[in-house]
């Protein structure tokens, strides 16, 4: 998925990014994606020079964006199910159930954090290329 972005920082080799709002509506993903924080880190391997303000185009392969979708919300609900069968095990109230199926989507969230803190880097957009003239 190849997207244009604008440079917000460019600090010690962080690039921090962010996408004009207009261009997610047609997107299928937006309602994920409409927090207050617009930003985003991206990935500059080739040293493309970019300075606050430039646009750039930045890549994400589908299979990445999909998966970074499962570990993101897809492993939280799943973990729901085990988390319901162990709160069966340990009593027959429906409010242990309840607790134990939260505490296993906590879990999956919890999974899913530390995951993407180890392997931040291979999820990330990727810049590709520096867009020169804009309208």
């Amino acid at each position: 998925m190849k997207q244009t972005v604008t440079i917000q920082e460019n600090k010690d080799g962080r690039i921090t990014a962010g996408c004009d709002r207009s261009l997610c509506e047609g997107c299928k993903a937006s309602f994920f994606c409409t927090s207050r924080k617009s930003s985003f880190t991206v990935i500059n391997p080739q040293d493309i020079p970019l300075e606050k303000g430039d646009h750039a185009v930045v890549d994400m392969p589908p299979r990445k964006t999909l998966f970074t979708v499962f570990m993101s919300l897809g492993l939280p609900l799943i973990m729901f199910i085990p988390g319901y069968i162990v709160g069966t095990l340990i009593s027959g109230s429906q409010t242990v159930h309840l607790i134990a199926s939260l505490a296993g989507v906590a879990l999956g969230f919890m999974i899913s954090a530390l995951f993407f803190r180890r392997r931040k880097d291979e999820y990330s957009p990727v810049v590709i290329a520096k867009e020169e003239n804009r309208n």
